[in-house]
């Protein structure tokens, strides 16, 4: 298993913000997208199944943090891998996913994450992908347990999948004045269109630093 990164820290984004979590940042994506804040994922090391399975097993019984958050990257690249660590942690984790949605194609896919995943969040990079996993939401049932997450500025980014939305988060320029206008406009928006907020709370606190 290739994995950039392990970290204990809050939950800075999505339905679950301000949780402690452990974070398992995965190398390799589906893209390579200029504004990526997590390109050093590809500066992965290899990791045997049974140790990532000691590192959670550690994390939640001296630390009290039940909940891992699998990101990258795009961890859907290592699914067969992370399905064989929550098998061997079952009784010891709940497990989130943080996806582009790339490789999810089809219901089956689909139904199979809602059942080994607590929470789903999806990030799609372009249109065609945004409206595949929204027709593809129409045909399970979710309990609640996916966001399809759009960052946008409501000015030019993204605006043609705002319509797929379920959670907006306001991008980061990390220009401190622009950032607090594009948050407050996402804020307007998502109360006038019934819209989950997704602040961006690592960002906002300590910027482009990793591990946080």
């Amino acid at each position: 298993m290739r994995v950039a990164e392990i970290f204990q820290s809050l939950q800075g984004e999505g339905r679950f913000q301000g949780q402690p979590v452990l974070f398992i940042r995965l190398s390799g994506c589906t893209r390579k997208c200029s504004w990526c804040d997590s390109k050093y994922h590809y500066q992965g090391s290899e990791y045997t199944i049974e140790q990532v399975k000691e590192l959670i097993l550690e994390s939640s019984v001296y630390n009290g943090i039940d909940t891992v958050v699998w990101t990258g990257g795009e961890p859907l690249l290592q699914i067969d891998e992370i399905n064989r660590v929550q098998i061997l942690v079952k009784q010891g984790a709940t497990h989130h996913l943080e996806t582009n949605g790339d490789l999810i194609k089809n219901t089956l896919q689909l139904q199979c994450l809602i059942h080994n995943f607590k929470y789903i969040s999806i990030s799609p990079k372009e249109l065609k992908i945004a409206k595949r996993i929204s027709n593809l939401l129409r045909n399970v049932l979710t309990g609640n347990k996916i966001d399809i997450k759009i960052v946008t500025d409501l000015d030019k980014v993204n605006i043609d999948m705002l319509k797929y939305a379920t959670s907006l988060m306001p991008l980061s320029t990390y220009n401190k004045r622009k950032d607090e206008q594009i948050r407050k406009r996402v804020w307007n928006y998502c109360v006038e269109h019934n819209l989950h907020y997704s602040a961006r709370l690592h960002v906002i606190n300590f910027g482009k630093k990793r591990k946080i």
